[in-house]
């Protein structure tokens, strides 16, 4: 299981702490909405810059919200930590995800015709992952090494997923080999998005700050 972390920084957190410390018990009572604010909203802050490059669903990543929110089926799992800014700590684990959650198609192999198989993780960027031929010569699925081709999951579930690529990789029929792409924690480490999410965690975290000190003081 991958996992991923992000420590909360932010650049004018000593200056806004200063203020904090002038104004006592308000501040305090401001520092202590201001945790409550970022455990609450930085998911959401992280999955909108991971959707910008990733060509994942939003509610794929984020968690259920509001009162009576039902739990809904994640690409992943997300802990926050710490009772201070300072020590806040944001990690996401889960598995490396299927083409399904990159937009693959087909989704369901067309019944006796020959397919392509092409998904996007990054967004503008979509690939060809397999080729399916509608005939038992190499490249099908009774050959002794196959492409990445659609096969059934058993999953007969409403919400469930139907197929998923694999790969045969030899005449037996139970050596295939599933084939996955990115996990959660790697799209919010990787070098196209870490440094997007930092700057909007220290921008947002700041804002919140600044609107519950403006608050407590009655501004």
């Amino acid at each position: 299981m991958a996992k991923g972390s992000i420590t909360m920084r932010v650049e004018n957190l000593q200056k806004l702490l200063d203020q904090v410390q002038e104004i006592d018990e308000k501040g305090r009572k401001a520092v202590k909405a201001t945790v409550r604010d970022v455990k609450s909203r930085a998911p959401g802050w992280i999955a909108q810059e991971v959707t910008q490059v990733y060509n994942i669903k939003k509610s794929e990543i984020t968690p259920s919200s509001g009162k009576g929110a039902k739990p809904k089926k994640m690409a992943g799992s997300i802990q926050v930590r710490g009772e201070t800014i300072e020590e806040m700590t944001i990690t996401y684990s889960g598995r490396l995800l299927t083409p399904v959650h990159f937009g693959m198609t087909p989704k369901t192999p067309p019944a006796g015709k020959s397919y392509t198989l092409k998904m996007q993780v990054v967004k503008g960027q979509k690939k060809v992952i397999g080729r399916y031929k509608n005939t038992r010569t190499p490249g099908g699925p009774y050959s002794e090494r196959s492409h990445n081709i659609l096969m059934g999951t058993g999953n007969t579930k409403a919400d469930g997923v139907g197929y998923i690529p694999f790969q045969r990789m030899s005449r037996t029929r139970t050596d295939i080999q599933k084939f996955t792409t990115i996990s959660v924690p790697q799209m919010i480490t990787s070098g196209k998005t870490s440094e997007k999410i930092m700057t909007r965690l220290q921008e947002e975290t700041a804002k919140r700050l600044q609107h519950n000190l403006d608050r407590a003081l009655g501004k």
